[in-house]
């Protein structure tokens, strides 16, 4: 990044915070007023007071709750370096002017990381459908986005075609093709996930130790737990993705009816920080009393 576009975001940042904080030191401005008119209407009722020192001090209210609210807007962001406040390596020099269009996306993108998955994808989809002129990076930006929206929502086959378009554009984030291979599995295109990781498995790809998890869980998720353990097994004994290797390998162990196996990898993953432990715990427990279930029936 030059020293010019460096000086040009941090500017525009700073406007964009000053822009923001506003509304928020006039509403501080107005409830001040109302609070001294109330005061003196109801305490002091026969006082004068001169209109150029109220002015004065409402005007210092107002200018005292803008800094105030500005500094703590600028502090939000998490690198001086950064125009958006998530995600800035991901977007880059997209959404970063002082426009309606990077106001929206912004937006939208404070809604995703608190959370508001269908929120902020309405947000998306309402720019992707607007009339505002968007560079190609910011289309390829926004594809990922609604993409990622649709797939925190379970909506694969949107996500998909939102990856793919951001595919097309030349969209640079290394977890692209894994989000691609997973909702290829999920939209039952097993062909095209074993692809995408064949073709990323022992490179020099940024994600390389997370292929040979991810085939496991898509074995899991046909009920393939023969297979699946041989891909957690492998990544065992490379130490590759290894807290959720385990826990795969614990879930495997189940479904084939190892039950003593499973509850000692269990143990393992929980041991080794798996992510989520609370939700893999759940999972983990559903499918041993499911497995546990069929063997009762078949009994």
């Amino acid at each position: 990044m030059t020293l010019l576009s460096l000086i040009n975001m941090r500017a525009k940042r700073a406007f964009l915070c000053l822009a923001r904080t506003l509304p928020k030191a006039m509403a501080v401005q107005s409830a001040f007023l109302m609070s001294e008119i109330i005061f003196y209407a109801v305490r002091s009722p026969d006082t004068t007071f001169s209109v150029s020192d109220a002015a004065v001090t409402i005007l210092t209210v107002l200018l005292i709750s803008w800094i105030a609210f500005f500094v703590i807007e600028l502090t939000k962001y998490s690198s001086s370096n950064s125009y958006h406040r998530y995600d800035s390596d991901l977007i880059g020099s997209a959404f970063t002017g002082i426009n309606r269009k990077s106001a929206v996306f912004e937006n939208g993108l404070e809604l995703f990381h608190k959370g508001h998955f269908r929120n902020a994808l309405e947000v998306f989809t309402d720019l992707d459908n607007s009339n505002l002129k968007r560079t190609d990076e910011e289309q390829r930006i926004l594809d990922f986005f609604r993409g990622r929206c649709y797939h925190v929502l379970g909506t694969y086959p949107n996500a998909l075609i939102c990856y793919d378009k951001a595919d097309e554009r030349g969209m640079d984030a290394p977890i692209l093709p894994l989000f691609i291979a997973r909702c290829c599995i999920s939209n039952g295109d097993i062909e095209r996930a074993k692809k995408i990781y064949n073709e990323l498995l022992d490179t020099d790809y940024e994600f390389r130790d997370m292929i040979r998890t991810e085939y496991g869980k898509m074995y899991l998720k046909l009920n393939d737990g023969q297979n699946a353990l041989k891909w957690f097994q492998e990544a065992i004994d490379r130490h590759e993705n290894y807290a959720d290797a385990l826990g795969g390998a614990a879930i495997a162990q189940n479904m084939l009816h190892n039950f003593k196996e499973g509850e000692e990898l269990y143990r393992a993953a929980m041991l080794n920080n798996i992510e989520d432990p609370k939700t893999y715990s759940n999972y983990y427990k559903e499918i041993q009393a499911a497995v546990l279930l069929e063997t009762h029936t078949d009994a």
